[in-house]
């Protein structure tokens, strides 16, 4: 590759108008960096650009997708001998071709190895030219071991007569385009050198090795430096950034595979002289030009004026390593406001601006800019833009000695960004193509878009001053329309048919039954047997809704859960005809406790590489923390830990939160603050977008290691709480979170983890569970039924095996939260509360028995038992229950809320259980009553109420002498509870409470009436 602006942009310019055209190119006198030491480094710090694809790599080993290839034929009596020594002394002079991978205190080094041996294959069998492209395509995908190496080999391979083809497969850790031209243009003087019985060849020599270069880039962006350099992008890249949604056939559903789909691009001789031409005019290159045309055909087809377009600069500025193998090439993020109504030349002339903007601060790694600015997620490798413009330089024809050299094309079609146009320049030509993802983009839509950019550039050039929207250039837009699907459609007579292919196919009995209920819920006249409830228009309160009114016409309850297994009309009505078959019951599920058992086990392994470093943890760190990281700030209790940590340290808190990018994450954490109620100064606070069910916790790969270098101890409270969702669901947040928080915690010095679980993981299956003790363990076949619970089963086992590798993790198991002891303000969507709240508006309390206690621990007790555990070194490594040492009778809470006015009767609890149901059900019941339900819903098998009792003796313990006590859950702090329910809208006031006892009324909708699913609470 070459960088925007090659020699051959500004050929046939004068002297003068090429020196300033070279100057525009550099955005004037250029950035000045220091000149890089000799150091003669035998191992160095990965480079920036080395670190991210290091990371991508550990992700997908096997992956030969970061492999480069090039392949040339060679066409005269080749000296195989003379080849090999060539070859040789390439890679003795380069120490980035000899350089391998080890991690080294939890950090990657590259080392470099004397005396490696030269990979070189020659094979002896004729090939013909397809069975040579097929070969080496297979030979391209060999994975190479970043840890032994070599990472470059070299396969010769005869093709009949005195034709031969040579292929370079090249790690790009260790190089990049222009790495592959200096190889072989020294392959080439080297071998001209020993056939004509030379001793050296005429090569400079070269100053600095790339340790030296890695190091120095280290050593360099850091600081004061680094801020004044991250200035520009910042402003340039701020958020929202643009995607190419709009364009794309299909939305981009997590990676894409990388596969692409080529077409050939060109431009012929009289169009490409008069785009240079045209460039010229407006002092611009022909890669500006280019990138005029592409950026203009993607606003014309999507609409959008906010554009952002990658390119690749060499990242040679300095001089020392010109003439250098190893990975230097930066990409450029060029970001175009193209408003509706712009001429050709206006474009050419932002893009110009654009570009020679950007050139003036392209030596900063966009690997530093990504983890700096935390864009947001797109699922691929380039978190900054997805479409790019970017020139090559082919080999063409050349000499090896006596050989003529020629490319030898095997059409590898792969490519990283979404949409690229590649370009070179040929006789006068412009050659090249145009890729496009084929995750993302139809064969035909490439074929398009490669049209209309070859007729745009022919019609500008004719109207450069004609608003390009005037030019008639895109041709009628295709008729994407779906093509027809089997439906579920309600007749005039309310029976139910299915149209599939032209003709009518039957539904069961119990599948017109699931259908006609959906109908009912969605507000469909037309259901897809086979559709995802959830991508039709469902969410986990209508799912309440469906599996109510099916119990009531099949005669089967059955838990939420199984909405998340089966969850299309197929698929349900068969859970319920096999439930129906076993006897009605949704304990009469098949039974897969041994098959559960056997994944949860599998689950709860620990990645081999997660091990404490060998430094053991500073108590002075433990003590008076500088950097903390927390998950869950969003959540009741990760908040008021948020507020806490923040009031009794001096630390400043990195708080991952679940967005798509930073601006999203921090208006996340401003409204939970603002619904807890809790003043919080965020002077102290780096938010971080991210998502628990990513790895690296959705967090780029650099940010994941600077963490690591920085944060002192880490409070985990970050999960998915969310009770109707089957284990699959949640084990990506919940237990993979945690193996990636103890990754955190190994990396470059071992880190304390305060990790917040479930007592939920202390209950067995059908036993009494007594007392539960912190250190209880119960087996994987005895893990509740819950795909929360099973999920934070597998995380505790996870983090046990941390300990046993040297990690210090503390956990911590709450009992049920209540509000502020101070303020009475508490969590309106936790369970009780919501409890409470169905009692009140059904004027309706269910009998548990005049014995009937339970937990409720006020939350700043919580949080402070917590905070002071975590600030005391011989604490550490723990397990603490965070409860109150004085249970709480229900039947003084009701007399409390009797007290202040509200009308509450007594009954028995399957008859106040069918109550909520009805007011479900009924036309005039509001979606507040769901939530309830739906944990009713989710409580098959779960233990009864009041049955939650844990041992804190050892918690108060750990805590003696501290001054953290538990405040008395009393009559006056009661009132506060209820009073700031009735301000947040859970409970009327008493004077509008249920208009009779036992009366189905109108519960308040919840907050998210849209969505119950899943609250993320990272």
């Amino acid at each position: 590759m070459v960088p925007p602006g090659s020699r051959a942009d500004g050929a046939e310019l004068s002297t003068t108008k090429q020196r300033l055209m070279a100057k525009w190119l550099t955005g004037g006198a250029g950035p000045q960096a220091p000149r890089i030491p000799r150091r003669g480094l035998d191992t160095a710090d990965l480079s920036f650009a080395q670190e991210r694809l290091w990371f991508l790599a550990q992700l997908h080993p096997e992956s030969a997708y970061h492999h480069m290839v090039e392949a040339i034929r060679l066409r005269g009596p080749l000296d195989v001998d003379a080849l090999r020594h060539a070859l040789e002394q390439v890679v003795r002079r380069h120490e980035a071709l000899r350089t391998v991978f080890h991690v080294q205190a939890g950090e990657p080094r590259q080392v470099v190895v004397a005396g490696q041996p030269l990979a070189f294959d020659v094979d002896d069998r004729v090939r013909g030219d397809d069975e040579a492209v097929d070969l080496l395509r297979q030979d391209s995908d060999r994975p190479f071991d970043l840890t032994k190496g070599p990472l470059i080999r070299f396969r010769l391979m005869p093709l009949g007569g005195d034709e031969h083809v040579l292929m370079v497969t090249m790690h790009h850790l260790v190089g990049d385009g222009m790495s592959m031209g200096i190889l072989f243009r020294e392959l080439f003087a080297f071998y001209a050198a020993r056939v004509e019985g030379k001793d050296v060849a005429p090569l400079p020599e070269l100053p600095v090795g790339y340790p030296d270069f890695a190091q120095w880039q280290r050593d360099l962006l850091r600081g004061p430096e680094l801020e004044r350099r991250l200035a520009h992008w910042s402003r340039a890249l701020r958020e929202p950034l643009p995607t190419l949604d709009r364009l794309t056939d299909r939305p981009r559903r997590g990676r894409t595979s990388l596969r692409a789909v080529s077409r050939a691009f060109t431009l012929d001789e009289p169009v490409a002289t008069r785009l240079r031409a045209l460039a010229r005019e407006h002092q611009a290159t022909l890669f500006m030009a280019l990138l005029a045309g592409f950026n203009t055909l993607v606003h014309l087809r999507s609409g959008d004026e906010d554009i952002v377009t990658g390119s690749v600069v060499h990242g040679r500025d300095q001089p020392e390593v010109e003439n250098l193998i190893g990975f230097f090439a930066n990409t450029l993020a060029l970001r175009f406001d193209l408003p509706a109504g712009l001429t050709f030349a206006q474009v050419l002339q932002r893009v110009r601006e654009t570009c020679l903007e950007a050139y003036a601060h392209r030596d900063t790694p966009i690997e530093v800019v990504a983890a700096e600015l935390r864009p947001g997620r797109n699922g691929g490798d380039n978190p900054l833009f997805q479409a790019a413009v970017v020139g090559e330089n082919p080999a063409g024809a050349a000499r090896m000695g006596d050989l003529e050299v020629a490319a030898f094309d095997f059409g590898l079609d792969t490519s990283e960004f979404d949409l690229v146009l590649h370009y070179w320049e040929t006789d006068g030509r412009i050659d090249g193509g145009v890729r496009g993802s084929v995750d993302l983009f139809d064969p035909e839509s490439v074929d398009r878009f490669t049209e209309d950019l070859q007729r745009l550039f022919a019609a500008v050039l004719d109207a450069p001053d004609l608003p390009v929207a005037e030019l008639g250039l895109l041709e009628a837009p295709v008729d994407r329309a779906d093509q027809p699907s089997p439906v579920v459609t309600e007749a005039a007579t309310d029976e139910a048919t299915v149209a599939t292919a032209g003709s009518d196919a039957a539904l069961t009995a119990t599948e017109r039954e699931v259908a006609a209920v959906w109908r009912e819920v969605l507000g469909l006249r037309e259901v897809d047997p086979d559709e995802d409830f959830f991508e039709a228009g469902g969410h986990s309160l209508r799912a309440v809704r469906v599996l109510l009114r099916l119990r009531e016409r099949l005669g089967v309850d059955l838990p939420v859960q199984v909405f998340f297994d089966a969850p299309t009309v197929t698929e349900l009505a068969a859970v319920f005809d096999r439930a129906r078959a076993a006897g009605g019951t949704g304990a009469a599920q098949e039974d897969t406790a041994d098959a559960d058992a056997a994944e949860l086990r599998a689950d709860a392994v620990l990645a081999e590489d997660v091990v404490a470093a060998a430094a053991p943890v500073d108590p002075a760190r433990v003590a008076a923390p500088e950097h903390l990281f927390l998950t869950g700030a969003t959540s009741f209790l990760g908040a008021h830990l948020l507020a806490r940590l923040l009031t009794v340290t001096g630390a400043r808190l990195h708080v991952l939160v679940d967005a798509e990018g930073p601006g999203e994450a921090e208006r996340a954490l401003a409204r939970a603050l603002a619904r807890f109620r809790l003043d919080v100064p965020l002077e102290r606070v780096t938010v971080l977008a991210g998502s628990l069910r990513e790895p690296f916790l959705g967090l780029s790969p650099m940010t994941f290691a600077r963490l690591a270098g920085t944060v002192d101890a880490i409070h985990h409270v970050g999960c998915e709480a969310n009770l109707a969702q089957p284990y699959r669901q949640l084990k990506a947040a919940n237990a993979g979170a945690t193996a990636e928080v103890l990754r955190l915690a190994a990396r470059a010095r071992t880190k304390p983890v305060h990790y917040v679980s479930s007592p939920g993981v202390l209950f067995a299956r059908g036993a009494d569970p007594g007392v539960l003790r912190p250190d209880g363990r119960v087996p994987a076949d005895a893990v509740l039924p819950s795909g929360y619970v099973r999920s934070r089963w597998v995380a505790e086992e996870l983090a046990d095996e941390g300990r046993r590798r040297g990690i210090p993790v503390s956990v911590y198991r709450p009992g049920r939260l209540g509000g502020d002891s101070v303020t009475g303000s508490g969590d309106p969507d936790a369970a009780f509360w919501r409890f409470i709240g169905a009692c009140v508006e059904l004027g309706a309390v269910p009998d548990f028995g005049a014995d009937a206690d339970f937990d409720l621990v006020p939350v700043d007790f919580a949080v402070a038992a917590l905070t002071h555990l975590s600030l005391t070194p011989s604490a550490l490594g723990g397990t603490y229950h965070l409860a109150n040492p004085e249970r709480s009778r229900l039947d003084t809470v009701v007399a409390r809320l009797r007290a202040a006015g509200y009308r509450l009767a007594s009954t028995d609890a399957d008859r106040w259980s069918r109550l909520v149901s009805e007011d479900v059900l009924d036309a005039g019941g509001d979606e507040g009553s769901v939530p309830v339900a739906a944990l009713a819903g989710a409580s098959h098998g779960m233990p009864g109420f009041g049955s939650l009792r844990l041992d804190v003796s050892g918690t108060l313990d750990a805590l003696a002498g501290s001054g953290v006590r538990c405040p008395a859950v009393d009559g006056p702090l009661l009132d506060r509870y209820v009073n700031h329910l009735v301000g947040a809208g859970l409970l009327p006031a008493p004077d509008r409470a249920g208009p009779a006892p036992h009366s189905p009324g109108t519960l308040p909708a919840p907050r998210e009436a849209q969505d119950f699913r899943s609250e993320n609470t990272v």
